[in-house]
């Protein structure tokens, strides 16, 4: 065999090791926090056409200066959740959306790694990062939904183990030349993996547990993507604020290493609304005041990227990203400076 010998890399990446990927560097920088959108902009109820639009919107979103759109990973609809995501495969969205944009990084928030094989996932992250310039951070879920492992002919139980292998198994063929690699999930040896990621590799965010411990987070992940808690009290953020310090203190050398969150808004007009949790504190309605306040909460916290969903907004979504763009946004820039990789497929 004239394998390349490999020292693949299987733990998580520091801030220099991203510096030149255009997705990253626009999200991402220490001490500081960064704003996106997750889709849909308006939840799917059993008809489609709430999603007529959106890619106008996401258009405008780059256009706005965001730092990311986030798309959620959701092969089955389980009433029993009320969420059906933003419908469309993630990684086929994503590249529909590359196509409508420019700068703004194109994320998956999370990738259920645990359902499918690492080749596909790598091959479709891989395809996006190339057809964006270099634009993809990839979420990374073990998955929560109990129904979609048997539909797969997989173990709910084993889904946390089989997470791990995934991840590994991704970053090592996402190493240059002719790949020697023996995994639980599969046996490779001699052939090469095409394409190769735009800036040599692929940011891979692990969210929540993913049904690991805190010190293998620290170890694998390039970042780490949490729930945040409480959002209307002051609680809620110093809680994430001594979770976050006790995984960055984990992290081998003190490498810098990025946390993001995520909350659900509902922002009224009234811009001294109080924050007020809905839905059992799934939802904040809150005026911008209040949410700027929050955001600084987090940054303090060390949050470096919020993406926030405003699907349950009463308001029309072309209002609320005004609102956001225009006067929350300038609080918490994206970071310029690397644009993305130009590309003319």
């Amino acid at each position: 065999m004239n394998a390349t010998p490999l020292s693949p890399r299987t733990g998580g990446a520091s801030y220099a090791s991203f510096y030149a990927h255009p997705g990253y560097r626009r999200m991402f920088a220490p001490d500081r926090l960064t704003v996106g959108i997750f889709l849909p902009l308006r939840s799917y109820k059993g008809d489609m056409s709430v999603l007529r639009g959106q890619a106008d919107l996401v258009t405008r979103i780059d256009q706005h200066g965001f730092a990311a759109v986030w798309v959620r990973d959701v092969p089955l609809f389980d009433p029993s959740f009320g969420d059906a995501g933003q419908v469309f495969d993630p990684f086929t969205y994503l590249s529909f959306l590359a196509a409508r944009t420019r700068k703004v990084a194109l994320a998956t928030g999370s990738a259920i790694v645990s359902l499918r094989h690492p080749i596909d996932l790598a091959k479709a992250a891989t395809s996006i990062d190339q057809l964006s310039g270099g634009r993809l951070v990839m979420g990374l879920a073990s998955g929560d939904r109990p129904m979609e492992f048997p539909a797969y002919g997989l173990e709910h139980a084993a889904r946390a183990q089989r997470f791990s292998h995934a991840v590994a198994y991704m970053r090592q063929l996402m190493q240059p030349g002719l790949l020697d690699i023996d995994s639980p999930l599969g046996r490779l040896e001699g052939a090469e993996f095409l394409p190769q990621p735009v800036a040599g590799s692929i940011p891979l965010m692990v969210t929540g547990s993913s049904g690991q411990s805190l010190a293998w987070i620290a170890e694998h992940a390039d970042g780490w993507l949490t729930y945040p808690g409480a959002t209307h009290t002051p609680r809620g953020p110093q809680h994430l604020a001594e979770k976050i310090r006790a995984w960055r203190d984990l992290i081998p050398g003190g490498a810098f290493r990025p946390h993001m969150t995520n909350e659900w808004i509902d922002l009224v007009d009234d811009p001294g609304h109080p924050p007020t949790p809905l839905h059992g504190g799934y939802v904040l309605r809150t005026g911008r005041k209040g949410l700027v306040a929050l955001l600084e909460q987090w940054q303090a916290a060390g949050v470096n990227h919020a993406a926030l969903g405003i699907q349950w907004s009463q308001r029309p979504p072309a209002e609320v990203l005004e609102e956001l763009a225009q006067e929350v946004l300038p609080h918490f820039p994206s970071h310029e400076g690397l644009t993305a990789v130009a590309v003319d497929w």
